[in-house]
């Protein structure tokens, strides 16, 4: 994964009116945490902080500068982002401290690639499971996302986390092994509504048909006698 650099600027106080204010003047309320020190209050220039979020949304890994009184410097990892629920505005960062000799947690996305033979060739549908892994492993290991190919996949194959464990010798995989990231199923076949009555009415027609026909040969049967 790429390392970014940010800098920072260290922020008195919290609440709502203060990070408002902050974010009129083009910069992000942040805090940072983790390895038994105390929370530091921080702010972030808007523009840095949106290209390191575009290049990697997910666990991004960042030498994080801290301007002050006593400028300081540290490795961290976005571990949250909050933003506006309407205009996805950037609100408010969490940074956890890390060490890069040490294994820390992640969400990784999950990747399908190829066309599946039981999509191009039976028809079928291809499911995706799992969209991302919680794994473990060095930050320098931290990979942008895990690709599987489904090319091979025929209707009823399936992928598994198992399958993909031993590709990773260096990550520990948290999520349950049997835990489904890609099938390929039949196509849905739909079943046109039979409408009530309708398998009836053929019956109605021959019962009235008979009738008409026993009527006649009544008839027929007066004449004579007439």
């Amino acid at each position: 994964m790429e390392y970014f650099k940010l800098s920072s600027e260290r922020r008195e106080g919290s609440g709502k009116g203060i990070a408002r204010k902050l974010r009129q003047q083009g910069r992000i309320p942040a805090v940072l945490y983790g390895h038994n020190q105390e929370p530091v209050h921080l702010s972030l220039a808007e523009l840095e902080i949106r290209k390191v979020l575009h290049e990697h949304p997910e666990s991004a890994i960042v030498d994080l500068t801290i301007d002050g009184k006593n400028r300081t410097s540290c490795n961290a990892i976005v571990r949250e982002v909050q933003r506006h629920p309407a205009t996805g505005r950037l609100l408010h960062i969490d940074f956890q401290r890390i060490k890069m000799d040490e294994k820390v947690r992640v969400h990784v996305p999950i990747v399908l690639l190829g066309n599946a033979k039981g999509v191009k060739e039976m028809g079928g549908i291809l499911e995706h499971g799992l969209r991302e892994l919680n794994i473990t492993c060095v930050p320098t290991a931290i990979p942008n996302a895990i690709e599987i190919d489904v090319t091979e996949l025929i209707i009823g194959d399936s992928i598994h986390v198992r399958d993909i464990v031993s590709r990773y010798p260096n990550f520990d995989f948290l999520d349950d092994e049997d835990t489904t990231l890609a099938n390929v199923v039949p196509p849905k076949v739909e079943v046109a509504p039979v409408v009530e009555g309708a398998l009836e009415e053929p019956e109605l027609v021959a019962a009235g048909k008979e009738e008409e026909e026993e009527e006649r040969a009544r008839e027929k049967e007066a004449s004579r006698e007439d």
